[in-house]
Order: structure tokens, then sequence, then C-alpha cells
């Protein structure tokens, strides 16, 4: 790791770690100056590492007042607005994330998907997998590709897999966001996967992903584990 990149880690490392240990009414940083002094980094450094900290919610930043730590963000778990990949969003050291597929195969397009995704297509690869931390279940995910997308043919996910790549490796697709669309329902397929019993209801996120040209590629539909996984969101008023 370059010099740089080894002194920003450092002063992020301890600049959230102060923002753990504060108390509400008694949360302001440091001045920057400060801190460039008892850190022995560049004040770009320290403004870097506190602007990352600005973007992820941890602090915020008042003109003439200074910056302001939030440690209740710093308590959050499962952050939606963090991170898409769902192996980082589960990794919260309670144990090892794992991926599961648990079948693949092509299959005739589900309604569910020809009512969110914008363009006809009848065949697809559809791949259930389920993410676990530890002995629980988490999350289930069922992934579709339009047949025509696939440029060969798909392997299961490994443990070691994140689900953006994966669908890169096989449509050859330079991606450029994903629409959510949250809900609620039940999947058979899911609450058995997830151990619960029939005909719960749960929390449903689905995805469409696009790539640079605006072309919608593939279609997920997750469910998450209603006692196992808390989701929450930073906003901004």
């Amino acid at each position: 790791m370059p010099k740089s990149q080894r002194l920003w880690s450092h002063t992020y490392a301890y600049l959230l770690d102060q923002i753990h240990s504060m108390k509400a009414g008694e949360n302001q940083l440091e001045p920057e100056e400060e801190l460039t002094r008892k850190l022995g980094v560049s004040r770009s450094t320290v403004r870097e590492a506190t602007q990352a900290l600005l973007q992820e919610g941890y602090l915020t930043r008042r003109h003439g007042k200074g910056n302001f730590a939030h440690p209740s963000v710093s308590q959050l778990r499962y952050r939606m607005d963090l991170t898409s990949d769902f192996s980082k969003l589960l990794d919260t050291g309670d144990g090892p994330v794992v991926c599961q597929t648990l079948r693949s195969g092509y299959v005739p397009c589900r309604e569910v998907m020809r009512r969110r995704f914008p363009v006809p297509c009848t065949t697809v690869y559809e791949l259930d997998w389920l993410y676990s931390v530890g002995e629980r279940p988490m999350l289930f995910c069922r992934t579709s590709i339009p047949e025509e997308m696939l440029q060969r043919q798909p392997e299961p996910l490994s443990t070691d897999d994140s689900l953006f790549p994966w669908i890169r490796t096989y449509c050859g697709r330079d991606f450029a966001y994903y629409a959510t669309h949250l809900g609620c329902r039940c999947e058979e397929d899911a609450c058995r996967a997830l151990q619960l019993p029939s005909g719960t209801a749960l929390f449903n996120w689905q995805e469409v992903f696009y790539d640079l040209s605006d072309v919608p590629v593939a279609f997920c539909d997750i469910f998450f584990h209603p006692e196992h996984v808390d989701l929450t969101m930073v906003l901004r008023p």
C-alpha cells in the first residue's frame, strides 16, 4: 500500500474511533490544524479523511463552527446507503459471510419480473442464492438474466463472488447503476431458504441493473430475514 494511502487509512481509522467514543452534546471534532499536528500528517490527508466521513454520514460540517460527529450513526448496522454489495452489508463482525447457490438454470420469465423489467423477455437464466452469517440465514436472492443478454454459459456464484462482477462476467456489460424498488410480500422459496414459516411476509428489495447504454440487463428479487437483518439508512434533511 502506498505511503499516502496508509496515512489516509490511519487518519480515517483514528477519526472513526474518536467518533465511536463521543457522547451526544460533546461531539465536536478537533480542528484540522490540531489533527494535523497530533497525527503527523498533512492537512490535505486530514481533509480527505473528514470528507469521506462526511459523505458516509458520520460527520456534519457547519461553516464557521467546525465538524460535528454523530456517534449514533456509528452504531447503525446493515446500512443500505453505504454499499450495494451484500457481502459487505452483512459483514458486521458477527461471523463469516457465506454465499451459497441453491438452484440455477433456464426457466420462463416469472410474472414478478415481467411487471418490473422494462423490456419483454421470455426465457431467463435464473439463480437462487442464500447469504448466511455463521449459521444464520440472512438474505435470499433470485437473479434473473434474459437469455439473449448472456455471452456464455454462467456458472453458479462461488463463496467469494459478489453479484455485480458475476453478472458482468457473463453478460460482458459495463454497469452504470441499478434502480431499486422496496416493498413487502411473501415468497415461499425465500421462506424455505430463510427457515421461516410458510406465508411469512418479508421485506422485498427489487433491482433492475442498467448498463452504460441505459439498457436493462438483469433483475434481482431479494428478501431479508426479518429477525436477523435490520436494514438502516442515513439521510440528510
